[in-house]
């Protein structure tokens, strides 16, 4: 939800959900303390990926379904120009070896 901030995983085998809240420091570097926007399973659905809308610094962030742990994909710097910009277009290659997400205001598409 924007509104909240709160990221919803549902467990649709299982008929469940969760809510977890922005603002969390993720395993390694980066944090996602703005709101969800886009997000998508990877191929193995292991891995949630999700976009941030607005903020200092947004970028493209992973959940690991089984324990939760978060990590940052990539990360615009706090005051740079990515500043107040939102992440979007998260795509994978057909072959699911190339992850794709761009920066919408400045118009940056980067591919991993």
């Amino acid at each position: 939800s924007k509104v909240t901030k709160t990221l919803i995983i549902l467990d649709l085998e299982n008929m469940t959900y969760e809510t977890e809240g922005t603002g969390k420091k993720f395993y390694g570097e980066g944090t996602f303390g703005d709101q969800p926007d886009q997000n998508m399973f990877g191929p193995t659905r292991k891995y949630l990926y999700f976009t941030e809308d607005g903020g200092k610094s947004p970028g493209v962030y992973a959940r690991y379904g089984s324990d939760g742990t978060y990590f940052t994909m990539f990360q615009a710097i706090p005051g740079g120009m990515h500043d107040g910009d939102e992440t979007v277009g998260l795509a994978l290659s057909p072959d699911n070896k190339r992850f794709y997400a761009g920066i919408q205001h400045n118009g940056y598409i980067m591919e991993f």
